[in-house]
């Protein structure tokens, strides 16, 4: 199965280098592989739940259309598709939806410059 975008976020009052900062301080509680910071982008992965065997997934902060940022979340099943349903794999990537945004949010919300990655 090819990624494919699993959801988004715009954020109207955030320019992007902040939302970035964000978005790698949320991905630090989650299973992190690498990050690009000139191209704002990160992999990583999650877990295997009960409706699928996990994803690959990447997280790209990108310029909003109207100003402001736009947080843009890709991924693909990490095993073969006929492994696991396409319902089971949108439910378990609404619920790294919900974890991600509210990790981000919580992390715009503290406003520290940088963590470490």
């Amino acid at each position: 199965m090819d990624e494919r975008e699993l959801f988004s976020k715009s954020y109207a009052a955030v320019e992007p280098e902040p939302l970035w900062s964000a978005v790698k301080r949320a991905l630090a509680t989650m299973d992190f592989k690498h990050s690009d910071d000139a191209q704002k982008i990160a992999e990583f992965t999650s877990g295997v739940s009960l409706t699928s065997w996990g994803e690959a997934m990447h997280a790209r902060v990108v310029s909003g259309d109207s100003g402001g940022a736009r947080l843009v979340v890709s991924g693909r099943p990490k095993v073969l598709p006929s492994l696991t349903p396409k319902w089971g794999e949108d439910v378990h990537a609404r619920k790294v939806e919900k974890e991600l945004l509210s990790a981000v949010d919580a992390a715009l919300e503290d406003g520290s410059p940088d963590a470490p990655l």
